[in-house]
């Protein structure tokens, strides 16, 4: 793929700090991949220093990591990848104890940080009180708000609550992940040493999604850039959908003004045909605050775009159902995890469900599963895909590939991915004829002696703990989806994956995914935007870009569809698709 001018701008400015803001589909991964192997090639980042790149997930890292391999990039010991949690874990590891932080501190499982909660609450709580209320002390960490430290403001009990919570954390040495950011910031604050080491190694800056970032990783990105020879600042402020978690989408333009940097747009939209950018420009073109820019479909193709009202969300169900039998039975998608469907509200998307149920089409939900995708989970996937087939070099190379975007060659002592994987393989031939089935998934990790290499790799016995525990749950996962859906374990194994199945998601789940066809399903007036935001404009532009996202998946063709009445209520389509001018749409059978 070759770049643009404006990416290639990006890629090869060798100093000063850059705002790249990225529209959807423009690339923006290629271009930080391409900064990179530049900056090091051209010894812009001299040794033996290094390059910081902070990215909001871990399967954000897992790919720059994947992608910087096939590049041929070798100076792992020059460049941190990971995500603001994991960056926070390894500075406080190093250097915890100059605010008061033990070194040795483990991170509070999810069970013991509710009984915290209960225990600190001046009363009883539900559960779902409970979660509330965990967010509500994470989003506080967030803004760099602890026991006396600007918490004077606060609700007496929510006060109250948090410094025993903090109490607890304190005597028992725990930290939560809302720490690792509040606390690693502090430390860059406070601490000189730690401050003059990690701004005098890390020599560039490049940051991933940053109109996702909270106050404290505002904060954060500032202490390390400004020091550094440069910077590259990935952004779009028209996809900024996280404020519930914190997110200030204003941080894009602080960090700007902050590191007086020089801002490019990448424009060109790389994944979506042409009517699909211009419905989307349409839309978001209504929000006054947004940083204006020029977006445009490289595709030549026209696409198609379709509306359509229902008398109910049942009615509307059967007819996506429909289309989709359409598109399968005319090949118009390779493979059903081309198909997405996409919901604002839970309750809407159960009625699809149902009718792709009746209609015999498998579907697939990330976000009803009970484990996390992480490291462990990605290769032990690809031990399990490994085991159903020993003589694959497709399946060795995955195993290779896990262990690699995971860096666990690194933490293991410099070792070499393919020869862990051989070794891993290598235990699995030992221990055959074991038979590659759902139920033997537990057997097979454990020959494969996973659980061992997990302890090799953890900083601390809870930590070792927090991921087996995460492991169990996918395994459980692969036994119940194979169990309910009689599925083999490679089949299960590729529906945990996307393959295969119709991927059901919110607009929120939908955030770096793409899809040839896309059913944007329950677009009435009071579900997005959602009622409660109609009289907040504020809101009403955060939702307004959900529907922007969730539009931007599509790569061929988007049907927006809404129900003229549910819960017997009328109901008006979504004001957005009134954002869209009637000549886009196309005509549509029923």
């Amino acid at each position: 793929m070759s770049l643009t001018p404006e990416q290639e701008y990006v890629v090869t400015a060798k100093d000063g700090h850059i705002i790249v803001l990225a529209g959807p589909g423009s690339g923006k991964t290629h271009t930080i991949i391409e900064k990179i192997t530049y900056l090091f090639s051209k010894d812009i980042v001299p040794a033996p220093y290094g390059l910081l790149a902070i990215t909001f997930t871990n399967a954000a890292a897992n790919e720059m990591r994947s992608r910087l391999r096939s590049k041929g990039f070798s100076q792992w010991n020059r460049i941190w990848v990971g995500t603001f949690h994991s960056f926070g874990l390894y500075l406080l590891t190093c250097y915890g104890s100059d605010i008061g932080v033990r070194e040795d501190f483990n991170i509070v499982d999810p069970e013991v940080q509710n009984y915290f909660i209960k225990q600190s609450f001046p009363g009883s709580l539900s559960d779902k009180e409970v979660s509330n209320l965990k967010s509500t002390i994470d989003i506080l960490k967030r803004k760099g708000i602890y026991p006396n430290m600007g918490d004077a403001e606060l609700d007496n009990k929510l006060r109250i609550t948090y410094h025993k919570y903090q109490e607890f954390l304190k005597e028992h040495n725990y930290l939560d992940f809302g720490d690792l950011e509040a606390l690693s910031v502090r430390l860059l604050q406070q601490s000189d040493l730690a401050r003059r080491l990690f701004t005098n190694f890390f020599r560039y800056i490049i940051v991933d999604e940053f109109q996702d970032s909270a106050e404290r990783q505002l904060e954060m990105i500032h202490i390390l850039a400004q020091g550094a020879t440069g910077s590259t600042i990935v952004a779009d402020d028209d996809q900024s959908i996280y404020r519930f978690r914190g997110a200030i989408r204003e941080n894009v333009l602080k960090i700007k003004e902050r590191l007086q940097a020089e801002e490019i747009v990448l424009g060109a939209n790389f994944r979506s045909d042409r009517v699909i950018v211009d419905a989307a420009k349409s839309v978001i073109g209504y929000e006054a605050s947004r940083t204006p820019k020029e977006i445009e479909a490289v595709s030549k193709n026209n696409g198609c775009l379709y509306n359509c009202e229902f008398p109910n969300p049942t009615a509307e169900a059967k007819q996506v159902v429909k289309w989709m039998g359409e598109l399968i039975s005319q090949q118009q998608v390779k493979d059903l995890g081309e198909i997405a469907v996409i919901t604002r509200d839970r309750y809407r998307a159960d009625y699809v469900l149902k009718e792709m149920n009746k209609a015999k089409i498998p579907w697939f939900d990330r976000s009803r599963l009970s484990f996390q995708d992480s490291w462990e989970t990605t290769l032990g996937l690809a031990i399990l895909n490994l085991s159903c087939d020993l003589n694959s070099s497709d399946r060795l190379y995955q195993v290779v590939s896990a262990i690699e975007d995971g860096g666990l060659a690194f933490r293991l002592g410099d070792k070499d991915a393919l020869d862990l994987a051989l070794q891993i393989r290598e235990r699995l031939l030992a221990s055959s004829p074991l038979i590659a089935i759902p139920e033997n998934a537990t057997i097979i990790l454990k020959n494969a002696k996973f659980e061992q290499m997990i302890h090799q790799v953890c900083w601390s016995d809870t930590e070792a703990r927090r991921l087996l525990k995460n492991l169990d749950k996918m395994i459980t996962v692969i036994t119940q989806e194979a169990q309910s859906l009689q599925l083999n374990l490679n089949d299960t194994i590729n529906r945990l994956a996307g393959y295969g199945a119709v991927q059901v998601m919110s607009g929120h789940g939908a955030k770096g995914r793409e899809f040839d066809q896309v059913f944007l399903v329950g677009l009435e007036d009071d579900l997005l935007p959602n009622y409660r935001t109609h009289k907040k404009e504020d809101e009403i532009a955060e939702e307004r870009r959900i529907f922007y996202v969730a539009l931007t998946r599509a790569r061929k063709a988007a049907y927006l569809t809404s129900a003229a009445e549910w819960n017997n209520r009328k109901k008006q389509p979504s004001r957005f698709i009134n954002h869209i001018p009637k000549e886009f749409f196309s005509p549509l059978l029923r």
